[in-house]
Formats: C-alpha cells, sequence, structure tokens
C-alpha cells in the first residue's frame, strides 16, 4: 500500500528555510526567485504573490533594510544593544521582571526558562526564574507578590554591588537562543550626554517609521529590529530600553504592543465612561484663553463628493463642535434632529513625498444626548489658518465634508455666531421628467432606485416626486 506523501511546506517554513543560510542583507528580488524555485506559483503573477508572501514575514523572519533589501531577524538583532534603569525594588529583590527587561527582545513564544544571561568575559551567570503567582520576602516583615515572572539574579547583583543609580547594559548576542550579555555601568560612569544622543535617535527613528506606516499605528516587533537593523552603529553606546524612550517622547504613546499618536482618538471604553459617567473626554491640555474664546473663527466647508458645493460658516471660539455641527446641517440641508456626525482633525504626515493626512477624532455629536462634541470649544482644538477638519454627517450613509480654517478675527459687535457668511453660487440642474415634456424645472431630488435602474441620474422636481413616493431618494444640495 502507498504511502501518503508528505505535506509541502509553505511559504513561511520555506523563507525560514532559505534565511538560515543568509548572513547578510538579500536583496527581495533574490529572495523571491528562492521562494518560487523551492515552491513554484499558480497565481496569475507568481512575482508579486512571493513579495506578498515576504511582507507578511515581516517582524516574525525579517525586517526591511530599504526598499530592495531584507534582513533576517536574528541579524537584525545581533549585538543590538540598550541599557535598564533600576529601582529600589529591582536593588532589594535583586530581581528584574522579564516582561519590562527582556520580553521584547526575544522571538515571538520563547519561553522564558531558556533565557541565557552571561557577563561581559562570556560566562554564565546563575539565576532562577519565579513565575506567578509568587512571593519574595525582603525583610521578616515585609514581602512582595509578582504577577509577572522575573529573574532572580541575587549572586550577580551581590557580586556587582549594584547601586540603585547604576544601570544594566545588554547585549542581544543570539537573538534565536535568548542569549544576552549583562553588565554593570557605574553611575559615575554613565555619559548622560551620550545617553540623550542615543535616545533622540530611536525617538526619531520610532517617530519616523510611524509617520510613514500605512494606518496610524507600528508594532512594536516590527519597529525594534527595523531600527537596529539600520542602526549605523549598533554595537555603540546603548539607548534606553525602548519603552523608557517612548514614556519620555510626547510624540509617542505604547500599549505595549504597538506604537501610536498621543492623539488618536478617544478609546472606547474612554468613549464608554464618559457616557455612563456625563464627564467630558477634554483634557487641560484644551484649554484656552478668554481671548481665544472670543475670537471667530472662518471655515470653508466642502461637500466631499462635489467640492464646487460649499458653504463659508463663522462661529467662536468658544462655542463647541455641537454648535458648529447644527450649522452646517442647516447649511447643507442635513436633518438637524436625527443621525451621528463627527469631526476629525487632519495632521500632516512627513513620512512620504506624498501630502498624507492622519486623522484625529475631536469628537463625536449626538442630537439626542451628550457626545464629547457637545463641550469641544473651536478654541481648544488650537486650530491654525489652512489647518482642515474632515466632517461626516450620518455614520450609515456617510456625507463626507472638508472644512478649511480660513481666517481668524476679531468678533464684529451685535452679530451673532455662528453663522453662514457665504456660499456657492447654484449651478441648477432639471428634472428628467419635465425634461422630457421639453420643459426645465429646477429638480429638488435624486431618485436613487431609478438611477441604479436606467444607469444615470434620474432627477426630480417637487411635482414629479409623487411619482417616486417609494423609492429610495434623497434632496439634492446646490
Amino acid at each position: 500500500m502507498n504511502q501518503p506523501s508528505s505535506k509541502p511546506p509553505n511559504y513561511a517554513e520555506i523563507i525560514r528555510e532559505i534565511l538560515t543560510s543568509v548572513n547578510s542583507p538579500i536583496a527581495i528580488k533574490d529572495l523571491a526567485d528562492l521562494i518560487l524555485l523551492a515552491r513554484p506559483s499558480s497565481a496569475k503573477n507568481p512575482y508579486n504573490a512571493a513579495l506578498t508572501k515576504i511582507h507578511e514575514e515581516q517582524g516574525r523572519q525579517l525586517v526591511y533594510l530599504d526598499l530592495e533589501h531584507v534582513l533576517p531577524l536574528r541579524l537584525a538583532y545581533q549585538g543590538a544593544r540598550y541599557r535598564i534603569r533600576l529601582t529600589r525594588e529591582n536593588i532589594d529583590q535583586s530581581a528584574l521582571s522579564i516582561y519590562e527587561c527582556f520580553h521584547h527582545y526575544l522571538p515571538p513564544n520563547f519561553s522564558e526558562d531558556n533565557i541565557f544571561l552571561i557577563d561581559s568575559q562570556g560566562n554564565p551567570i546563575p539565576y532562577k526564574v519565579l513565575k506567578p503567582p509568587h512571593t519574595i520576602s525582603l525583610t521578616t516583615e515585609k514581602e512582595v507578590e509578582y504577577q509577572n515572572p522575573v529573574i532572580v539574579l541575587k549572586e550577580w547583583f551581590h557580586s556587582q554591588r549594584m547601586y540603585v543609580k547604576d544601570h544594566i547594559l545588554v547585549t542581544v548576542k543570539d537573538w534565536e537562543k535568548g542569549i544576552f550579555q549583562i553588565e554593570r555601568e557605574r553611575f559615575g560612569e554613565q555619559r548622560q550626554d551620550h545617553l540623550a544622543e542615543r535616545n533622540r535617535y530611536f525617538a526619531d527613528e520610532m517617530y519616523k517609521l510611524l509617520e510613514s506606516a500605512k494606518y496610524e499605528d507600528v508594532h512594536v516587533h516590527v519597529v525594534l529590529p527595523t531600527i537596529y537593523a539600520r542602526m549605523p552603529d549598533k554595537d555603540g553606546y546603548p539607548p534606553d530600553h525602548w519603552m523608557v524612550i517612548v514614556d519620555n517622547d510626547p510624540r509617542l504613546v505604547t500599549d505595549g504592543w504597538s506604537i501610536r499618536y498621543p492623539d488618536s482618538g478617544f478609546t472606547q471604553l474612554e468613549r464608554m465612561f464618559a457616557d455612563a459617567t456625563g464627564q467630558s473626554l477634554m483634557t487641560k491640555g484644551y484649554e484656552f484663553s478668554k481671548e481665544e474664546a472670543k475670537y471667530v473663527y472662518r471655515f470653508r466647508a466642502l461637500l466631499k463628493p462635489k467640492p464646487s458645493i460649499w458653504r463659508e460658516i463663522e462661529i467662536q471660539g468658544r462655542q463647541t463642535l455641537e454648535d458648529l455641527d447644527h450649522n452646517l446641517r442647516i447649511a447643507f440641508n442635513h436633518d438637524t434632529s436625527d443621525h451621528l456626525s463627527g469631526f476629525w482633525k487632519k495632521v500632516i504626515r512627513t513620512g512620504s513625498s506624498k501630502k498624507r493626512f492622519r486623522e484625529v477624532d475631536i469628537g463625536t455629536v449626538n442630537p439626542f444626548e451628550y457626545a464629547e462634541g457637545s463641550d469641544t470649544a473651536i478654541a481648544a482644538l488650537k486650530l491654525a489658518v489652512g489647518d482642515q477638519i474632515k466632517y461626516v454627517y450620518d455614520f450609515g450613509d456617510w456625507i463626507e465634508h472638508t472644512l478649511e480654517l480660513q481666517s481668524i478675527n476679531e468678533a464684529e459687535k451685535g452679530i451673532r455666531y455662528p453663522r453662514e457668511i457665504a456660499r456657492n453660487k447654484p449651478k441648477y440642474e432639471y428634472c428628467t421628467e419635465c425634461l422630457k415634456e421639453g420643459k426645465e424645472t429646477i429638480a429638488a431630488w435624486i431618485c436613487y432606485t431609478c438611477s441604479n435602474e436606467e444607469q444615470q441620474d434620474i432627477l426630480v422636481c417637487e411635482k414629479c416626486l409623487v411619482k417616486h413616493e417609494e423609492h429610495d431618494i434623497n434632496e439634492l444640495i446646490y
């Protein structure tokens, strides 16, 4: 009886096999050719299919050095250096948290039991791993319970006479095997100028990767090896652990898994809390002066599907997104008592030669109840002339508008804000039904039901609307 043939390796396994023999950067084209040689593809464009498989392994097995070359992760991390800042707790317990100190510099799913520590001479450093939950006794009266696994290094800490202001310098000797070299850097030996320079370099590189990302966050397992792979002097003076760098850079925040912008919008948990308590989501960072509250902000609002349709709105700084929303609904003939709407500030991203924006959630408006837009003042947004806001009415139909700040002026006496001050000259269209009879009657509605059936816009006037009452219709905006 014939034995069934073994299952062919998948693309990840093929890439892994190829990269085991790679000891320097490899051209993406060459890697794609080797993949197709090992597993010919029946795809319409095999080369593009191979490129897709390579991209899927970013941060898993390889990183992109540039647009044309990749580097295996084991080489990207080899020789990578960073430092661990100590706390009084570290000293008292002679222990380091595996998650806070080593986790992000290890392969995925690496067992903490297999971490191997050596000193600067290559000698093994004895330690033991305590897994949660566990308790460490500091004195006969004091115990500390840990919920994360720690490495206890009593002998090494004591032999090094570690001091709370000392740093531990870490060098990744073998990423795949989890081998780290650790050494003490005494407080008096620390070069704060070098450290500040290295941290600034690392933070700038993280920010560049975030700015050039497709979305508004980047995964740590991609960011770390990419920076080390591109670092011109990886074996130079060690920067801080990446989480320390992020915590001290106002451009970045992290949840431990990804890095994103600090103004990336309100989380679902924040929205739930605001709904439950009736409290505003706005923070002290959104405070504004009495003078800013009095200024008048002049916006030009374009209907995105038809930018030739626009309105100009003036609103005072003390007034809110809810006030602006109400005025926009009236100006564009949107329903003022139904549907949610939302605002996003458009921020230019610098990671591309093309003009790209990221969108910062600044508030939702709900006609029925409180939402963060209810008390988000215009002045709190800290807008400058030329800044843009995306405004969406009705999240179902998603009617999108672009608002651009035209000017910031003093308020006029006796004027009530917000107000519409200008609009485009209407370019009227005629009723399709009336045109068949040789009459030119201005259309007020579009019938989507008939438009879809006849593959052209079917426009109707008020008189002819009766024929389409059961259809999907929408009012025209001029």
